[in-house]
């Protein structure tokens, strides 16, 4: 095995963006080292490999580092259109109640049809308002929205139960949404280093 098949191996440790972009001229250096030093001895090989050890940890902890900021980012934007499309879905929720209730005073409407739409109402109320308290990005919003998300959820349960009027669409949407808002809301978050200086 050559000195250079070693050293190429060695530079696995780098992350894979570092390597493509500086890889060759490192294996060009190491060609000229390998002219100006003797490869068979255990002190080349020592410098070489510490050099590695030295430089790839640091390198590979910037390029994690900076990939977490990427996804954080791409989360935070994940959930600002999720927030309005909760939103959305409130108020058409509450406009669906308001034509059921319309629909339903024209002909006869039970009790427990009334009650139910009126359990409607209040849960496409709370899924609005879980939507506005994730566009708040404090962990106050948060709270706020997971209590509107679980309270919106057992209502729209409850109203399913008492009278079955929603379509099988507002029924998963109803559902759905609460449950996939609440999972993104307590999924895990890395927490950003606070800076130098910075009181915690």
């Amino acid at each position: 095995m050559s000195a250079e098949r070693i050293y190429r191996l060695l530079l696995r440790a780098y992350p894979p963006d570092f390597r493509s972009e500086y890889g060759r001229e490192m294996v060009l250096l190491f060609r000229d080292q390998c002219r100006e030093s003797d490869v068979r001895t255990l002190g080349f090989w020592a410098a070489v490999i510490w050099d590695v050890a030295c430089s790839a940890p640091a390198l590979r902890a910037e390029a994690w580092h900076t990939r977490g900021r990427l996804s954080t980012r791409t989360m935070g934007v994940i959930m600002k259109l999720a927030a309005m499309l909760t939103v959305l879905v409130g108020v058409l929720g509450i406009l669906n109640a308001g034509v059921e209730w319309g629909a339903g005073v024209t002909g006869t409407i039970g009790g427990m049809h009334a009650l139910s739409l009126v359990l409607g109402v209040f849960a496409s109320g709370l899924l609005l308002a879980a939507g506005v308290a994730v566009l708040r990005p404090t962990q106050q919003g948060r709270q706020a929205a997971r209590l509107a998300l679980i309270a919106s959820l057992v209502l729209i349960v409850a109203a399913r139960l008492l009278f079955p009027w929603m379509s099988i669409f507002s029924q998963l949407v109803g559902i759905g949404l609460p449950v996939a808002l609440l999972i993104a809301l307590y999924w895990p978050r890395k927490h950003s280093t606070p800076s130098w200086g910075s009181t915690p």
